[in-house]
């Protein structure tokens, strides 16, 4: 991927997938262990079981949501990125 869109250079952040991975993995441990300790408290406090799904529903709008727009953005970059070069191309072989 050459990294260019239209001729304007492209956010190197955007297309860095290491770091997409990275991003992806720390929203995962973060879940998780936001998960267990609110679940801990959750049923230390006494409170019913059913309540855990307003916890995941918080959890996701309050941290997933959040730390992976980032990672949404640079897919939605990176295929037009490709659909750009793709297109380029079809034209180089036409004329």
């Amino acid at each position: 991927m050459s990294g260019h869109v239209n001729g304007d250079a492209a956010d190197p952040r955007l297309l860095d997938s290491l770091g997409l991975r990275r991003r992806v993995l720390l929203t995962g441990a973060l879940t998780v262990t936001a998960y267990f300790v609110s679940s801990y408290l959750l049923f230390a406090a006494g409170l019913p079981g059913w309540m855990m799904i307003g916890v995941v529903v918080l959890l996701w709008l309050l941290v997933v949501r959040p730390l992976m727009a980032p990672v949404r953005a640079s897919l939605r970059l990176q295929r037009s990125v490709a659909y750009q070069a793709f297109l380029e191309h079809k034209e180089q072989e036409r004329g």
